[in-house]
């Protein structure tokens, strides 16, 4: 039971957050990362995901370099909000 990426994009983009064409691809890590952004805003949303699969690894908020300056976020499977995004 993981969380599915197609879910929660779908979800970011119906809070106004648009996908960022650039994605950085790390093949030796297995890993996708992918930034959400709002017009007008400096926070963004970076999205982990495996690259063969529809997975989310882990999903972090702010702003900066991709690896300084963000949060990450704690998903946890027993609140509603997280069982909605699990991919069966």
């Amino acid at each position: 039971m993981l969380i599915s990426f197609k879910k929660y994009k779908t979800y970011l983009e119906s809070l106004g957050y648009i996908q960022e064409k650039g994605i950085n691809e790390y093949c030796n890590l297995g890993f996708k990362s992918y930034l959400f952004s709002k017009p007008n805003e400096t926070y963004k949303y970076l999205v982990n995901k495996f690259i063969n699969s529809d997975y989310v690894i882990s999903i972090a908020y702010g702003f900066g370099s991709q690896f300084l300056g963000y949060k990450l976020i704690k998903i946890d499977k027993r609140k509603k909000f997280w069982k909605k995004m699990i991919n069966y």
